[in-house]
């Protein structure tokens, strides 16, 4: 019987007759059964050969001694093996159970920095942000050989959900564009709320002016920002990727599709290199011709919230760029006849971005595109398509106030975009 207070664990195995005779006295092999339990004790009762059991719970307990062996189910498993191995039987061990394992998750190549090659000042001027994110942030930066500075950062959210009150995002973003230590202004975010900061912009332009040039990068509601910087500054800037959505950003986190197909070198690359952009659908016949000019825009929702304002810019030295999201087709036809209504909107061209969500259909798709395809047909300047820019899961990055020229290929029915490099 087993001692109080103690666990013992036995075994019991059948193992297949022995030769005809053992290989110990050469008596005739009888069927046995072995038994062995945790405690290092083994007993093969065998009524042929009983001799085997001494000499082999002598060899076990040496092999013991001499293999530290931590795991109480791997000392039981190799006291059998041993018993079978020693008692000269042949037995099948139980087939191997790979344990498979989903191959390990691809790790976004590093660049080996010699140096850093800039700093990039990291604000939010809208909705309030996820503030877990600007670690990845910084990662996703530094993997493109940038320091991050997050000075500019101050988020006390209002009950609009703003980053912080109008006040204080405006003269966060005031005492940034007047740094002179700044070069490149990237903003986490978008959302809402950058349109209510004009006032104060508007009223600090000489102060912001005396500055050093900046340059901007966003979207969406970041729009607001950029007209007040081309407008009032003749800054260029980029209208691209958000600091929090980007490649880099979805390779760290896989679940945001936001500009998932864009990297933030992309944004360096049209500064220093300039853009190609081909597969340009013109809309119209006055598409067809060779256009220039400075591309201003971006948001429609914040476009059209400066028509009629004091704030308004003019249009007839610019192609404009238009994207929006959360607007359905038929709201888009509406602002479109507004648009077309416009004393004051008459650009050299007007190139329409994504307007669909990320899980648009094909039939929804095609019917934002036959909105546009219909204000084509009413106005009298060129206008093309092209939803590779704006919410989606492609988000090209386009140099805002600075000269662009579209050409169209006859044979091909589409068109290029083209815009030089910016001196920096």
């Amino acid at each position: 019987m087993p001692e109080a207070g103690k666990r013992q664990l036995f075994f019991s195995v059948n193992l297949p007759p022995l030769p005809l005779y053992s290989r110990v006295n050469k008596r005739p092999a009888v069927r046995r059964r072995v038994f062995f339990k945790s405690k290092k004790v083994v007993t093969v009762r065998r009524a042929a050969d009983a001799s085997v059991t001494k000499t082999a719970a002598n060899i076990l307990l040496r092999k013991m001694n001499m293999i530290q062996i931590k795991s109480t189910a791997f000392k039981e498993t190799a006291l059998l093996v041993l018993v079978l191995s020693l008692s000269g039987c042949a037995t099948t061990l139980p087939p191997t159970i790979v344990k498979k394992t989903a191959p390990p998750a691809e790790v976004p190549e590093r660049k080996v920095c010699s140096g850093q090659k800039g700093t990039v000042f990291l604000i939010a001027s809208s909705s309030q942000y996820d503030e877990n994110v600007i670690p990845e942030i910084e990662t996703a930066f530094s993997r493109q050989c940038y320091a991050v500075d997050k000075r500019y950062l101050d988020q006390k959210p209002t009950r609009l959900g703003y980053v912080n009150t109008d006040e204080k995002r405006a003269r966060t973003l005031i005492n940034a564009l007047s740094d002179r230590n700044v070069h490149y202004l990237w903003f986490v975010r978008g959302g809402s709320g950058a349109l209510n900061l004009y006032p104060a912009l508007h009223a600090s332009r000489q102060r912001i002016s005396a500055s050093t040039p900046k340059i901007l990068i966003g979207f969406s509601d970041v729009t607001a920002i950029h007209s007040f910087v081309s407008h009032e500054l003749n800054w260029p800037g980029v209208h691209g990727v958000v600091a929090s959505y980007n490649k880099e950003m979805h390779e760290i986190d896989n679940s945001k599709k936001l500009s998932m197909n864009n990297s933030l070198n992309e944004v360096f690359e049209a500064l220093s290199h300039g853009v190609n952009y081909t597969g340009i659908e013109p809309m119209n016949r006055q598409a067809a011709k060779t256009v220039s000019g400075k591309l201003d825009g971006g948001n429609l929702t914040l476009v059209q919230s400066l028509f009629s304002t004091v704030y308004e810019g003019s249009y007839s030295d610019k192609i404009m760029m238009l994207e929006d999201t959360g607007v359905t087709p038929k709201q888009l036809d509406r602002t479109l006849h507004q648009i077309e209504y416009s004393r004051k909107f008459h650009p050299r061209g007007v190139i329409f971005g994504q307007f669909y969500g990320l899980n648009a259909s094909d039939e929804e798709k095609s019917l934002y595109r036959y909105v546009i395809k219909q204000f084509a047909g009413r106005v009298n300047y060129p206008v093309y398509y092209y939803p590779e820019f704006g919410h989606g899961e492609t988000n090209q990055p386009f140099i805002l106030d600075h000269q662009a020229s579209i050409l169209c290929n006859s044979l091909s029915r589409l068109c290029s975009l083209t815009q030089t490099p910016v001196n920096e």
